[in-house]
């Protein structure tokens, strides 16, 4: 085999993989044309629509039930309400719920174009500490609400796949 073979049969080799990894991403996005979004779900992920009227979608890893990531139905912002005053309201929410919670983490958030606010806390439920993370996207005067629930000991598992999940939301 002469070298020129040898690099043309490698760029072969190396075109075919990458275009095998391109079309594995696409074929895992997920679409919901009732609400209009979509987003790619962490790897090995399943889905599950239409489960009540408060989740458009929940996806969650076939090994634990305890462990999701929850899109709500979309609500809008009335005239005059902000992302900022719906952001105050998810914390004062927390502080009316009577759970002792700790937030662990509050912050703005750029999403493609899109406007967004992030909240992680933690709450002791069973004897168990429980980690959530929120994050309100604003897209047209139309907040999703997208919440990832995990036990604090599979959190770190599962968050580099999550947050890839919600930077991907569009």
């Amino acid at each position: 085999m002469t070298k020129q073979g040898f690099v043309l049969g490698v760029l072969l080799v190396v075109f075919v993989l990458v275009a095998g990894c391109a079309e594995q991403v696409l074929k895992r996005s997920y679409t919901n044309n009732v609400y209009g979004f979509s987003l790619n779900p962490p790897v090995g992920w399943h889905s599950v629509e239409n489960e009540s009227s408060d989740v458009a979608v929940r996806f969650y890893p076939m090994n634990y039930s305890n462990v999701s990531l929850r899109i709500t139905p979309p609500f809008s912002l009335s005239e005059g309400r902000a992302l900022s005053t719906f952001a105050d309201e998810i914390e004062e929410n927390l502080s009316e719920s009577g759970m002792n919670y700790t937030i662990v983490y509050r912050e703005w958030r750029a999403m493609d174009g899109a406007n967004a606010y992030e909240i992680v806390y933690s709450y002791e439920q069973d004897g168990a500490v429980q980690r959530i993370k929120q994050v309100a996207v604003l897209k047209t005067r139309t907040v999703f609400l997208i919440t990832f629930t995990a036990p604090s000991n599979l959190y770190l598992q599962y968050i580099t796949g999550v947050d890839l999940c919600i930077d991907s939301f569009r």
